[in-house]
């Protein structure tokens, strides 16, 4: 476990949501909606079916709701959220309810600090020994929630319990070795246990993680069984020897975040290669357009390179979240530009697709096609399970918490810090500050021995034009009603004293894939995906960054059966569609000029479209129906107007069609 030469060298670490406070635009108006309607429809959902009382190890045969061995899993997520969400919108109602949880879980542990409410309650006797159920996913959810509520509040109480339930894994299965299997069927306690040791400092939590990961694919068979095979959980290979994205893609995407923080923090060579090799088999081969991934359904996994079925796909919310995860992770490791990208196109696409505006309904499944009467038929006939319509909650309710804390933690992507100087850069160089994502915000950060307040004015995603102002040394930072803004959002008095402050250091900007051109006011290096700026920067600079947006028809690899002939659009980081609401039926029959220009995109901004979203608007043809079933082929085209609004918008209106990829003359 000791490397003694760390040859990754320097990290970006990402500044903490807590110094970051979205002061308004698209984030805020989400985090808004998180606070108000996600925390508490969600715990509502929860408390109705069980999930809460489950943990009082109360249920009895013949009681409703009869605890799952996941249940714990989803308490936990929502408990994260509504802690990041506390941090800057206090409310002594979901206070209150965290902390009777938490009285729940500090009564239910058993004498030994184990703590599962369906191994407790349901099989007793089973405990560590079915590797494919779920109890170590549901540790390292509640290990998360413990150090997000203790970092959002400073209550020690729900971090304690959960050190020690550590401590009893940490000797069933490091020291004992008591468990009838060595490594989770479902990952999340790796990404954990890392979590646990960067907030307590305690490095047996470290080695537990790296321990988890060592072993697996050691013994490829062994626990594995029909559906639970091997590629399934990840297992078919030594960790540090795969190379390609295989089996449940929710799993494989905590796996590899996990593998990637210890990957940093160990310095292990081996570790970071192998996430390169499975970061671009997913990204070259098994991607969907709108960040989706899980082309599969059985198993919800992984299927071949280039299998990207739309009506069909599976991409569950969680998993384009995990995916940025592993994004996030690789960011702090190498500052690529395209890492952040991926990230970027699950936050406003594959991840946000699963939430309804209002945001109380979730979809499980993101498609990228729908016709609802097909569906219909097909959850009828037992088919497939996907609903119409967003609801409130599922079976299995992983996703609604898990965009809850996604959305709740945005701040936290926003920013990384390296003290070390920038790529290339020996030492002695300047610092280096990352800008990864553009939203309205302010930020308040001790860097290179200053206090450092960044604000951040734009309109994106709908507007690419940022400007960014820095603030020395304290120097005061006015905020929405005039008040000088902290890292908590609270007043803080400017120490700047008057005098010019100054701070050297690099600051890079991303510059998005999507971006052709990108323009700033400074002289810039570009590297990576990133503009770098090194100078010396006084308190009040203003950096002016545009990032013009244009309408891009997107075409998939001639491999991609299903998109041939077709384009996706894109409009700075949003990806669209066109729905049934806007465009009647028969989406497929669209056809696009073959001349962009004569298709004549607007990019128009709608006050009463989706709550406020720029809509594309353009001209296309469409044949004109006719009764038989079969014809000698004789089209005759209608021209039309269409519309196409954010794929994450999509479902928020009347059921009807709705198609990502749309067909080009």
């Amino acid at each position: 476990m000791d490397k003694s030469e760390n040859k990754i060298g320097k990290v970006f670490k990402p500044v903490p949501y807590r110094e970051v406070r979205i002061t308004g635009g698209f984030w805020k108006a989400w985090q808004d909606v998180a606070a108000e309607r996600t925390v508490p429809a969600v715990y509502r959902q929860f408390e109705q079916t069980g999930r809460f009382f489950a943990l009082t190890h109360e249920w009895r045969e013949g009681d409703p709701h009869k605890p799952h061995i996941f249940y714990d899993s989803d308490a936990a997520k929502w408990i994260e959220g509504a802690a990041y969400s506390l941090f800057f919108r206090p409310d002594a109602e979901t206070e209150r309810r965290i902390e009777a949880l938490i009285d729940l879980i500090e009564a239910g542990m058993s004498a030994e600090g184990y703590f599962n409410s369906y191994y407790q309650t349901i099989e007793p006797h089973a405990r560590w020994t079915r590797r494919e159920n779920h109890e170590l996913y549901c540790a390292g959810h509640l290990i998360e929630a413990a150090t997000a509520y203790y970092e959002a509040t400073g209550k020690r109480r729900f971090l304690d319990l959960m050190r020690r339930f550590a401590e009893y894994i940490r000797r069933t299965f490091a020291v004992e070795r008591s468990a009838k299997f060595e490594t989770p069927g479902h990952e999340e306690i790796e990404l954990a246990l890392v979590r646990l040791w960067q907030c307590t400092g305690e490095r047996q939590w470290l080695e537990l993680a790296l321990r988890f990961v060592e072993r697996r694919g050691k013994n490829p068979e062994e626990h594995c069984f029909g559906w639970f095979s091997p590629s399934y959980a990840q297992d078919q290979a030594p960790v540090a020897e795969q190379g390609t994205a295989e089996g449940h893609v929710v799993r494989f995407g905590y796996l590899f975040t996990a593998v990637a923080d210890l990957a940093r923090e160990t310095g292990d060579m081996a570790l970071l290669a192998a996430c390169r090799r499975v970061w671009r088999d997913v990204c070259d081969r098994k991607l969907y357009v709108t960040g989706g991934v899980g082309n599969m359904k059985h198993g919800e996994a992984f299927g071949p390179a280039y299998f990207l079925p739309n009506f069909e796909a599976y991409t569950e919310t969680c998993a384009s979240i995990a995916l940025a995860f592993f994004a996030r992770r690789l960011l702090t490791i190498d500052p690529r530009g395209e890492y952040a990208d991926i990230a970027e196109l699950e936050f406003y696409n594959g991840a946000l697709a699963g939430i309804s505006l209002d945001g109380v309904g979730f979809f499980y499944e993101n498609p990228l096609s729908f016709r609802p009467s097909d569906q219909t038929f097909l959850n009828a006939h037992r088919a497939s399970g996907r609903p119409v319509r967003r609801v409130e909650v599922f079976d299995c309710s992983c996703c609604p918490p898990n965009i809850l804390r996604m959305i709740a933690s945005i701040g936290e992507w926003a920013y990384g810090v390296s003290e070390g100087g920038g790529p290339g850069q020996g030492g002695g160089e300047p610092p280096v500050l990352l800008v990864h994502h553009y939203l309205e915000s302010t930020a308040r950060l001790t860097f290179a021995g200053h206090m450092l307040t960044l604000r951040q004015e734009t309109r994106y995603p709908w507007d690419g034009k940022v400007s960014l102002t820095i603030r020395v040394d304290g120097a005061e930072s006015t905020g929405e009603n005039g008040a000088s803004v902290g890292a908590e959002g609270a007043s803080a008095e400017s120490t700047g004293g008057g005098a010019a402050s100054t701070i050297t250091c690099t600051i890079g900007l991303r510059a998005p894939g999507w971006c052709e051109s990108p323009k700033v006011n400074y002289e810039t290096v570009q590297k990576d995906g990133y503009l770098y700026i090194t100078r010396e920067w006084r308190d009040g600079d203003v950096i002016l960054l545009d990032l013009p947006m244009e309408v891009t028809e997107l075409e998939a690899n001639p491999y991609v059966s299903q998109d041939a002939g077709r384009v996706a659009l894109r409009r700075g980081p949003i990806v669209y569609c066109v729905e049934g609401a806007d465009n009647g039926e028969r989406l497929e029959d669209l056809l696009i000029p073959t001349n962009a220009a004569d298709a004549g995109y607007e990019a128009v901004w709608d006050d009463d479209l989706l709550g406020g979203a720029v809509a594309l608007r353009f001209s296309a043809a469409r044949r004109k129906p006719f009764s038989a079933l079969y014809r000698k082929w004789q089209p005759e085209y209608e021209q039309t107007r269409v519309t196409a609004i954010p794929y994450y918008a999509w479902g928020n209106r009347e059921e009807g069609e709705m198609t990502v990829w749309i067909r080009k003359a």
